[in-house]
């Protein structure tokens, strides 16, 4: 093996630190929530958020630009994941309007940051035919 082998960071990445910003703020959100929430919302919202991260980072460090793309769409997923749990959070009580359009806010800039880095790979590949843009974001 050469000692001259480039290894992609994917904390490089501005979605990933991004997304790490916001796992951070959300992970001392939850200490607020009540305790029965434990292992519903809290646990969900936290994994959901955590899953954004891991799964740019898993993709970026894939040999194969199907494999960071497959990660870079399951990390869009869970984006929209934690909006949904975000939403829940905000109609039960558990933040105040501020904290819900702050974070979703957060939110809609990684997604979008996401379409970006699933069109660039795509590009790689010469398929863009499945990427298109969602009015709702924009």
């Amino acid at each position: 093996m050469s000692e001259n082998l480039l290894i992609k960071d994917f904390k490089t990445l501005k979605v990933w630190q991004k997304a790490n910003v916001l796992e951070q703020e959300i992970g001392e959100l939850v200490k607020g929530f009540p305790s029965y929430e434990q292992y519903r919302l809290t646990d969900q919202l936290v994994r959901a958020v955590r899953s954004i991260g891991a799964n740019i980072a898993e993709g970026n460090t894939q040999l194969f630009i199907k494999r960071e793309l497959f990660h870079a769409n399951a990390a869009l997923g869970s984006a929209g994941e934690v909006r949904n749990h975000l939403l829940t959070a905000h109609q039960s009580g558990y933040i105040n309007k501020e904290q819900y359009d702050a974070l979703d806010k957060k939110l809609i800039e990684i997604i979008k940051m996401l379409y970006g880095y699933i069109k660039r790979l795509k590009l790689e590949l010469g398929n863009d035919s499945d990427y298109s843009h969602s009015k709702i974001l924009d």
